[in-house]
């Protein structure tokens, strides 16, 4: 009996003790079934971006699988899996947003009005953006390993600092050219005046401190490039008129290929074609021809707007005599 007690007593011992290791392995190969082929294929802004904007700071992802959660819990496990911390570490709260078209599409953007203080973003400052190995996808699968995006933001007081100077120059610019502009207007003015009203040797002499001659023969050539000036200019705006004029007149004349005949048209109407029979006539017997043509066509036609009154009238007339 003793023995057979002890019999047992071993037993029981040598299952309790080989029990880990079976659960263990059955552990382990569990964990070997689940897949790690879940892979970021691209981000937006990339892996060491500079000059990101401070407003709205997000980062698009886009993985090689369906990440659309399968269920609520699946949906706040992954949502654990993010997180966006400064260059000293400070954990700034992020929102997850999964694409309803597009499968293998996320956005994770800044919660900066999370909590009662304001998460505010920094100019010039270093986040890093990490997504932890049990990030899980449609079918079950994770990424196996962390998955870091860091960027860096734009800098806006040196932003802003540039922007100011390129308005100065800018400004600067514009009142350059327009005080030429308006220069180069009062010089042109004076010269239609002075080429129109003549110049004053003599003051004009006194006040350069040359002579009369230099002064006049300084004015003829002024005058005679001016004139020759505008009779070129005239020439080319004559020579322009004529041109469109004669691509005018080309455009309006219409041309046709061979004669055609009048039926061809869709007219109906007959012509009697008369040759001249070359006889010779003069004046004088063609003349008398008229007069004879006239004299036998006399009363064969009705007058024209002739009213009966006055056809009565006429017609009475002839009675009385």
């Amino acid at each position: 009996m003793k023995r057979a007690c002890a019999l047992i007593c071993a037993i029981l011992i040598a299952v309790t003790m080989m029990a880990p290791a079976a659960f263990a392995e059955d552990n382990n190969s569990s964990a070997a079934a689940v897949k790690t082929d879940l892979e970021m294929v691209s981000s937006s802004p990339e892996d060491g971006a500079t000059g990101v904007a401070v407003d709205n700071l997000s980062v698009k992802m886009r993985f090689n699988k369906d990440v659309r959660p399968a269920s609520d819990d699946v949906r706040q496990a992954n949502a654990k899996q993010f997180k966006l911390v400064d260059s000293e570490g400070k954990k700034i709260p992020v929102k997850v947003y999964y694409s309803e078209d597009e499968e293998g599409l996320i956005l994770v953007a800044a919660d900066v009005y999370s909590g009662k203080n304001r998460n505010a973003i920094k100019g010039d400052e270093t986040y890093t953006l990490v997504v932890g190995r049990n990030f899980q996808a449609a079918d079950g699968s994770t990424t196996g390993q962390q998955i870091k995006v860091g960027m860096t933001t734009l800098n806006q007081g040196r932003s802003m600092a540039i922007y100011m100077i390129l308005m100065v120059l800018m400004m600067a610019g514009m009142v350059f050219f327009t005080v030429r502009s308006t220069k180069n207007a009062e010089k042109k003015k004076k010269e239609e005046r002075e080429f129109k009203d003549g110049v004053n040797p003599y003051k004009e002499a006194k006040k350069s401190g040359k002579s009369v001659e230099e002064v006049v023969a300084k004015t003829n050539k002024k005058k005679a490039k001016k004139e020759e000036a505008i009779r070129k200019q005239k020439e080319a705006e004559a020579a322009i008129e004529a041109e469109i004029i004669e691509k005018i007149r080309r455009e309006s004349n219409k041309r046709v290929s061979s004669p055609r005949a009048i039926s061809a048209a869709g007219s109906d109407l007959k012509l009697r074609v008369v040759k001249d029979s070359g006889e010779k006539v003069s004046a004088k017997e063609a003349a008398e021809k008229a007069a004879a043509a006239r004299k036998n066509n006399k009363g064969t036609t009705n007058p024209k707007n002739q009213s009966g009154k006055a056809k009565n009238k006429k017609n009475k007339g002839k009675k009385k005599k």
